[in-house]
């Protein structure tokens, strides 16, 4: 007998072996002109690439513009700022992948047309329009304008004047130092106009601050409350004189006596002259101190006011649910809500969910003062309906409301009817790991939600899918958790279960 050794040969895709080939622009095309200057760059995708590099400059081979930045395996790139208008730009993408850069890529170009547009006008973000004690040394920033190419100054003493920068060209910064300090305990009043190759920004708003002298600040007097005041409000604001060399405030507040309890310590209360504390307690002896501050430092030894409080202001009772009444069944899906009217308030927040704490169908609502709520929709077949009214008078509100409840009309389904865990325990020891929830054939269910006991949604699930009581990608603490079940029809079911740890 012959025998015959046969031996197969396996061919292995070199495709993944070697660096991918080259691309080339879709948008603009090599070589085209005109290419508006808020032009997004696209290029042909690469069939083995992972990402591409991007070098953009204004001549032959320069990264001026952009310098070798990954940009993923995106296809299409979108220049920070707009392209200067009638300008050549020179464009190279490199695909890459594990095994190098693509090799000899072209490098294209296209020409800028003019700009489309007027550039819009810019804000002032330091010193912040409007600021006092303002170094006289500080740089001027702005934000940028995206269709801009440069900005024009304008600097002066005195509205509408430019006596100290007059129609200064910086170009495309957004940042300008001053060759000289700016003067001492002065208004300053600035200008800021974005350009493009389509005109200057028209009528941009003329804004100004005030520069500090050549010290720090001095204190300042608390006009409101007055030293000594009595019965004064425990929601009360704090005012002060303001002190012009001052660019910010401290405030620092005691209990009871000098160097009692902090109720804030040295706290900045940033550049005005009005600030609104945590509300004081009735009945108590407050002191409040303001130190005005400036670069140079704060002023020293300022002397705290005091002040008595008077009785707190109680907060309004809460309401109850009339119609339906908290338990009932059977409520018509078309059912307006009522409750019980409470006295000397402005109004009511109401909220309403289909799980504990929950507010999908409405979110802290204010509906006045009124004591009936229509739904803008039918409310959700066999579901049980969550409803949290909160009666508010100025800035309090009722406390401690409790939720209350009723159960729509409609197929509900019990937890006997669905193999619902009560608990799981996901200790990975192979033994109720996760949480899962199954179809049966009388019952199909299309989706579950997961719930904190705060309402918040952790996750949403379909049936046989497990949650391993993570949240994202972090383990949640051993607690019981709310879910909502719905059902292929229409219905749905909500509990509670456990997870420990």
């Amino acid at each position: 007998m012959l025998l015959t050794a046969v031996f197969l040969g396996f061919v292995c895709s070199s495709a993944a072996q070697v660096p991918p080939d080259c691309t080339m622009l879709t948008s603009p095309s090599n070589g085209e002109t005109g290419v508006s200057v808020n032009t997004q760059l696209q290029w042909q995708a690469v069939a083995n690439a992972t990402q591409y590099f991007l070098f953009i400059g204004t001549n032959p081979g320069g990264t001026d513009i952009v310098n070798g930045v990954s940009v993923g395996s995106n296809l299409s790139y979108t220049p920070a700022t707009s392209l200067m208008p009638n300008t050549v730009y020179y464009v190279t993408v490199i695909p890459n992948n594990n095994n190098g850069d693509a090799q000899n890529c072209m490098e294209e170009s296209f020409t800028t047309g003019l700009a489309s547009s007027i550039p819009g006008c810019v804000t002032l973000f330091s010193p912040i329009a409007g600021s006092y004690g303002v170094p006289p040394d500080i740089n001027i920033s702005w934000t940028g304008q995206s269709a801009a190419v440069g900005y024009i100054l304008n600097i002066g003493t005195s509205t509408g004047a430019s006596d100290i920068i007059s129609n200064l060209d910086v170009g495309n910064v957004t940042t300008y130092n001053p060759p000289a300090d700016l003067p001492l305990s002065q208004r300053v009043y600035i200008t800021i106009t974005p350009y493009n190759s389509a005109g200057e920004s028209p009528s941009c708003a003329e804004v100004n601050f005030r520069t500090r002298g050549n010290n720090a600040p001095l204190c300042t007097d608390i006009i409101n409350p007055v030293d000594g005041g009595e019965f004064v409000s425990v929601t009360a604001n704090i005012t002060w004189i303001r002190e012009f060399n001052a660019s910010g405030y401290l405030m620092t507040i005691e209990k009871t006596s000098i160097g009692g309890v902090k109720i804030l310590d040295n706290f900045d209360v940033g550049s005005g002259t009005n600030f609104k504390p945590p509300d004081f307690e009735g009945n108590t002896v407050y002191y409040v101190r303001i130190t005005p501050y400036n670069d140079l430092g704060a002023a020293p030894n300022c002397q705290p006011i005091s002040f008595t409080t008077g009785a707190a202001p109680v907060p309004p009772d809460c309401t109850n649910l009339v119609n339906p009444k908290n338990g009932s069944d059977n409520i018509d899906v078309n059912s307006n809500i009522e409750w019980e009217s409470v006295p000397n308030i402005l109004g009511y927040i109401l909220s309403v969910g289909t799980f504990p704490g929950g507010a999908d169908i409405v979110e802290d609502l204010d509906v006045g003062n009124t004591t009936i709520y229509s739904f803008d929709q039918l409310l959700p077949e066999s579901s049980i309906i969550y409803v949290t009214v909160i009666p508010y008078k100025l800035n309090l509100e009722a406390e401690n409301c409790r939720e209350e409840s009723f159960t729509t009309t409609g197929f509900q389904s019990t937890p006997d009817e669905l193999p619902v865990p009560k608990f799981f325990t996901p200790n990975n020891d192979g033994f109720n790991d996760q949480w899962i929830v199954t179809s049966t054939p009388e019952i199909e269910v299309s989706t579950i939600h997961i719930f904190n006991r705060y309402g918040q949604l952790l996750k949403q699930l379909f049936p046989d899918q497990g949650w391993d009581g993570s949240f994202n990608g972090k383990p949640l603490a051993s607690d019981s958790y709310w879910y909502r079940i719905e059902t292929t029809q229409g219905n749905s079911l909500v509990g509670f279960f456990m997870l420990k740890r």
